[in-house]
């Protein structure tokens, strides 16, 4: 999946009353089963950069430093290591267990979880 979903489904997470510390390592943890799923990465990691710190600090200033926020960071944390220069990647699901690659148009997948996610943001964001 890519940065940016991982973003949307930590930040969901974090809407489920489980604290910020809760959140953070629900967001973490759900990073690994979604990355076993066959998806579509951006290419760019400039452009996944952006969006994923655009997403952050958006939910910071809409929610400061919440649970949502803190569910979305952990969500995205394990992609860090994809913009350091190591050769090995540490956290379990960036090795082979990594699920298939596919094209652009399951984008359009992770787009509709995003907005899935963004609306449970949003509506518990209202209360």
């Amino acid at each position: 999946m890519t940065t940016f979903t991982h973003t949307a489904v930590g930040g969901a997470l974090g809407c489920a009353g489980l604290g910020s510390a809760g959140s953070f390592a629900a967001g973490f943890v759900s990073h690994f089963p979604l990355d076993l799923i066959p998806h579509w990465d951006l290419k760019s990691k400039w452009m996944e950069s952006c969006l994923t710190l655009g997403a952050l600090g958006l939910l910071f200033a809409l929610f400061g430093p919440t649970p949502v926020f803190w569910g979305a960071l952990g969500g995205a944390l394990p992609d860090l290591e994809h913009l350091l220069p190591f050769s090995r990647k540490f956290y379990p699901s960036h090795g082979r267990l990594h699920g298939k690659a596919l094209g652009p148009t399951h984008a359009l997948v992770q787009a509709g979880i995003v907005l899935v996610c963004a609306g449970l943001i949003y509506r518990v964001g209202l209360s």
